[in-house]
């Protein structure tokens, strides 16, 4: 029996062909500098160019980093509809949107303050 574990006269059942190699290979310097992509400017900046007036609204940094936030599938849905309507770019925006709204419409002038010194709070301990 253990013959037959160490029998190594075994026929290959699959004969190797020669060697493919691509017929051209790709190198970085080849990439044109038009092929590269180009830096998209946000809508309120190019407006902002245009009529050289600045904007009202703080601009916002945008973080490289992401990260999570639960809902449930309804509420998912509810931001992917709005979005598919036109409404905004992305969810990040979107939700941008809607807490700014939310504040501006519902909150107190104290509300405001007690908002904006809990966010800086927060930002600086991220950081």
């Amino acid at each position: 029996m253990s013959n037959l574990l160490n029998n190594n006269n075994k026929k290959k059942l699959l004969s190797r062909g020669a060697a493919i190699v691509p017929d051209q290979q790709f190198n970085i310097q080849d990439v044109k500098e038009d092929e590269k992509p180009k830096k998209v400017e946000h809508t309120e900046d190019v407006v902002a160019k245009k009529s050289g007036a600045k904007s009202d609204a703080p601009k916002k940094k945008s973080e490289a980093t992401n990260t999570s936030v639960r809902v449930t599938k309804q509420t998912r849905s509810k931001l992917n509809a709005i979005i598919q309507y036109g409404k905004a770019e992305n969810v990040d925006s979107l939700i941008d949107i809607l807490i700014d709204e939310y504040i501006e419409n519902h909150f107190t002038k104290e509300d405001k303050k007690t908002y904006e010194l809990v966010l800086k709070l927060i930002q600086a301990r991220e950081k």
